[in-house]
């Protein structure tokens, strides 16, 4: 008999669905730097400003580096939220923002780069966690079961 109480201690101590949250996250990350940084960029030429930008730090090759970047945040998002190729494009997204939030922002104070940190920290949390089951990746290169001894 699944009385009020017995229905509210499963609520309490029962385990949530652990897999949403991995895909959540890989989603929610695609989308926001697709949408707001990488598409920006490529799709309506806002490449320019990050250009000069680079230019006036004096970094070296600002026009290829503002390409990577932009790719990688417009391509990388996409790829992101149909979870295809996961785990390389989270690698390149955690070494991206490194290097904004460490380097291009270094010296600015941390109000100035904790939008850039916190997109560090979700890429790294999509590429310790994976692609999640509902994704490309989970369908492509999912283990099978080897046959037993009874199908050679």
């Amino acid at each position: 008999m699944n009385t009020t109480q017995d229905r509210l201690r499963s609520l309490m101590t029962a385990s949530w669905n652990m897999s949403f949250w991995p895909t959540l996250w890989r989603v929610t990350l695609g989308i926001l730097i697709m949408a707001f940084h990488g598409a920006p960029k490529v799709l309506e030429g806002k490449m320019g400003g990050m250009i000069e930008d680079l230019t006036t730090l004096g970094w070296p090759m600002p026009t290829v580096q503002a390409f990577m970047a932009s790719y990688i945040e417009f391509a990388g998002g996409i790829l992101l939220i149909l979870g295809l190729f996961t785990r390389p494009v989270a690698a390149a997204m955690v070494v991206l923002f490194a290097i904004i939030t460490f380097v291009y922002l270094g010296q600015d104070p941390f109000i100035a780069k904790e939008k850039a940190f916190v997109f560090l920290m979700m890429s790294i949390y999509v590429f310790w966690a994976g692609p999640g089951t509902w994704s490309v990746d989970h369908f492509l290169f999912r283990k099978t079961a080897a046959p037993g001894p009874a199908a050679r």
